[in-house]
C-alpha cells in the first residue's frame, strides 16, 4: 500500500513491492494473478475496513430514519478521516478500470453498503418505510453521498456534511410510510 500511495499504480514496480514484502514477484503473481489483482486486493481491504468502521458505530435501537442518517454520517466521516488514501484510490481506480474498478464496485456495493441495506430492509419489514427494492433505495442514498465525494476528489468542491445529509433526509422522508 505504501508504494501505491506514494507513487501511484503506474510507477509502482512489483519488484519493489516484493522486496519490501520479503517475497518474490512470482509469489505475488501466484497469489494475486497480476499487479492489478494485488491493487484490487488492497482496495478491497480498504473498503472492508470502511464497512467495519461504519457497522461498529451504528445505533442499533434508534428509529430507522436515524439509523440511515447515522450510516450516512459515518460514511462521510470515514471518507473525511481517510481522505488522502481514499482520494488516491478513487483517482487510480477510475483511471485503471478493469479488475481494480470491478473490485472497487463490488466491495462498495456488497460490503460497505450492506449495513444500509439491512437498515432499509428492517424499516420496510417493520412498516416504518414503504416497501420498495432495497438495493435501489440503498444505491440512491449512497449515490447522494458519492456525488459529493466525487465532486470533492475530482473537482475540488468543498464537502459541507450537512448538504448531502439534508438530501438524504428528503429521500428518507419520501420513502417513509405516511399514515
Amino acid at each position: 500500500m505504501r508504494h501505491f500511495s506514494q507513487k501511484g499504480f503506474a510507477a509502482t514496480s512489483l519488484r519493489e513491492v516484493a522486496e519490501d514484502a520479503g517475497t518474490t514477484k512470482p509469489m505475488i503473481y501466484y497469489y494475486f494473478g497480476s499487479k492489478e489483482g494485488l491493487y484490487a486486493s488492497i482496495v478491497r481491504q480498504i473498503l472492508e475496513e470502511m464497512a467495519e468502521t461504519i457497522r461498529n458505530q451504528l445505533p442499533a435501537e434508534a428509529p430507522v430514519a436515524e439509523q440511515v442518517l447515522a450510516y450516512c454520517e459515518r460514511y462521510l466521516d470515514y471518507f473525511l478521516q481517510q481522505e488522502e488514501i481514499i482520494a488516491l484510490v478513487l483517482r487510480e481506480v477510475f483511471g485503471l478500470g478493469g479488475v481494480p474498478m470491478a473490485e472497487f464496485s463490488h466491495a462498495l456495493g456488497e460490503r460497505v453498503r450492506l449495513p444500509l441495506d439491512e437498515i432499509l430492509s428492517r424499516g420496510m419489514a417493520a412498516g416504518e418505510l414503504r416497501s420498495d427494492a432495497v438495493p435501489v433505495c440503498a444505491t440512491a442514498i449512497t449515490g447522494i453521498l458519492n456525488m459529493f465525494i466525487l465532486a470533492h476528489v475530482f473537482g475540488g468542491a468543498p464537502i459541507d456534511r450537512e448538504t448531502p445529509l439534508r438530501q438524504v433526509r428528503y429521500y428518507i422522508a419520501g420513502l417513509a410510510r405516511t399514515p
